[in-house]
This record gives C-alpha cells, structure tokens and sequence, in this order.
C-alpha cells in the first residue's frame, strides 16, 4: 500500500501465448523471481506441448531460473536484472567491478585498474531457501596497499575502508547462462519476443483490472481465487478471439516489431 499499509495478497502470474491466457498462478511469493520455476512446472503438467522460449521481465532473471530452463530445453528471452544499470556511465566506470576489469583466461586471473592481479583463491558455495547451489569463484588482489584507487575500487564498510584485499565473486555457470540469454535477447527475434512480451503479458493484465476493473478478489483462500482467475481467463480469451476473428488475425502468433511501435 502506498500509504505504509500492509494487506494480505497474492503474486499472480499469467502464461500468455498468442495473446491467449494459457494459464494462471497465484503464489504467496512477494517477488517474481521465486514463482517461475514452480509456474513452469504447473504449465507442463496442463499442455503435452513443450513451449519454446520463455520472456520474462528482469524480476526473473536469476541463476536457478536460468539454469533450470535451459536444463528442460527451454530458450529464455529474460531481461537482465542489471541491464538498464549496465547502461549508465557510473557502471561503465566503476573500477571495482569484475565486469570493468580485464580478465587473462590463460592465467584464470583478473588485472584491476591500478594495474595489480587478483588471483584465484577458491570455490564458494551457497544455498538458497529452495535449495539451489550457486558456486562462486573468489579472486583476490595480491596487494591493495599504497593503491590510490582504493576508495573507489572498495567499498565502504560502516564508513571506513576494508582492511583486506580487494575480493570479487565470479558465478561462471551464471555468466555462461546470461552469455546464451543475451544472444537471444540481444537478436532481431529476441526484440520481436520483448516487444510482444509487453503488448500480451502487459495487455492482459491492463484489460483485467481496467476494462473488466477486476482490481481485488472477490474470495478468501488460493483454491478458490484460481478459480476465479480461471473464470477471468475464459472470459478474456472469449473477448481475444472474438477479437481476433473480427480482424481477420486468428493465425497471428506474434505482432511485427514495425507495426507494434
């Protein structure tokens, strides 16, 4: 609530193909990124047919996502959390940052902008609430002392500079996973998929609680507000089709890049 009130609500998520609503979800989840996975496997246990791509906003782009899609063949056209972040020039020119550094695959060492070498030190290893490994690999400088770039390569720890070496945490797999993610998202297609992603996932959502003001719930308890979701979704993709028989548009997948801007 915008005025500091807490009310109890549901993450509701919506599969959309086509322009059709294929399914529904309704998670206690207070963010996205959790949701998918379980959402997926709900989705495979409703249709014989194995979807293609998955898009999605930045609120599901994590490690377990990733590697969880591309493990059951599915593509991911998923935004990158820090993409719009990567795009600024306080990003582009933050020296502490594994991504600004020049990194030596020969010698599996990273060179910092002082000109000094962080080296491999070990593996990580941690798990999340959903049980899910992610492995990180540390590198540390060699020596950080007398660096004059130090204030802007470390950050502060309750307002004072670490007192060990400058340290950065590689997740391999993951930038594996984001290297294939951006191949997709960053192709002509990839924009096409990102362009409707917003006309369908967005559309649906606007024509629900605008055109048909469904803005709460009108049950108690996940059981029954599926169904209700269920009923909205009939109902929505009746209005689709009819819509799409009135245009003359029912073999449509996929609305042009040209003509959706």
């Amino acid at each position: 609530m915008l005025n500091g009130q807490l009310k109890p609500a549901y993450n509701v998520q919506l599969a959309v193909h086509s322009e059709y609503i294929m399914g529904v979800g309704v998670f206690p989840n207070p963010t996205d990124t959790n949701t998918l996975i379980p959402f997926m496997q709900q989705l495979e246990g409703q249709y014989k047919q194995h979807f293609q791509y998955v898009v999605a906003d930045a609120g599901y782009d994590s490690n377990e996502n990733l590697a969880w899609l591309w493990a059951h063949d599915y593509k991911t056209c998923i935004k990158p959390s820090t993409y719009e972040l990567s795009k600024t020039k306080k990003y582009k020119k933050d020296i502490g940052r594994a991504d600004n550094m020049v990194y030596d695959e020969a010698t599996d060492t990273f060179t910092c902008a002082k000109g000094r070498t962080l080296r491999f030190q070990y593996i990580r290893r941690n798990k999340s609430k959903t049980g899910f490994i992610k492995q990180n690999r540390v590198y540390r400088c060699e020596n950080c002392n007398y660096c004059g770039l130090r204030k802007e390569c470390q950050k502060l720890k309750f307002g004072k500079l670490p007192k060990g070496n400058k340290t950065i945490y590689i997740a391999t797999d993951y930038r594996e996973l984001l290297a294939k993610n951006k191949a997709v998202f960053d192709s002509d297609y990839g924009l096409q998929l990102r362009v409707n992603r917003s006309i369908q996932v967005e559309g649906a959502f606007g024509i629900t609680k605008e055109d048909f003001e469904y803005t709460r719930f009108r049950h108690r308890g996940k059981v029954n507000v599926e169904k209700d979701l269920l009923l909205l979704a009939f109902g929505y993709n009746l209005l689709k089709l009819h819509n799409r028989i009135q245009k003359k548009r029912l073999g449509q997948r996929l609305f042009e890049t040209n003509s959706a801007a």
